[in-house]
């Protein structure tokens, strides 16, 4: 072997070993249940993201499972983050049947589920509470038995 090609061969092990030994990636995904009573409008389910990394880029997706007895076609709700000190609010509508009334999500029998992005682009500090909540016109939500949040990278 010839030593000129020493430094380029130690470069590209560098590279090699340091690509291994990197972070996954910031996704994360969490899910709380829903009482069988329903889920009540006052109700607002809380999660606490923690990130391989202190700041999350990417989209913020939130995702229902709902049975064939949700009385709707589609869920409102409110994710609420603290942004720089600020609670910043959106509000997202996810459609969950088509105009016919048939579930538009994935599912097997009486189970669906679907989901729809809140914020394309998404920064997220690690550790940061993320809180949703239905702002559908009624007291409690029946038909759902799910609700959760995830996290898409760039």
């Amino acid at each position: 072997m010839n030593l000129r090609h020493l430094p380029a061969l130690l470069l590209l092990m560098i590279l090699i070993i340091t690509t291994g030994c990197s972070a996954p990636g910031n996704d994360y995904a969490e899910y709380h249940n829903i009482p069988a009573k329903g889920w009540k409008y006052g109700d607002t389910l809380t999660y606490t993201p923690v990130h391989p990394d202190s700041i999350c880029r990417g989209r913020l997706v939130v995702g229902v499972r709902h049975s064939g007895t949700f009385q709707y076609t589609s869920l409102w709700v409110e994710t609420t983050v603290i942004d720089n000190g600020r609670p910043r609010t959106d509000t997202l509508e996810i459609p969950l049947a088509d105009s016919f009334g048939s579930w538009t999500g994935q599912g097997i029998g009486a189970s669906f589920q679907r989901a729809d992005t809140v914020r394309h682009s998404f920064t997220h500090r690690s550790g940061t509470p993320v809180k949703l909540r239905h702002i559908m016109h009624t007291d409690t939500l029946t038909g759902i038995s799910q609700a959760g949040i995830f996290f898409i990278p760039d």
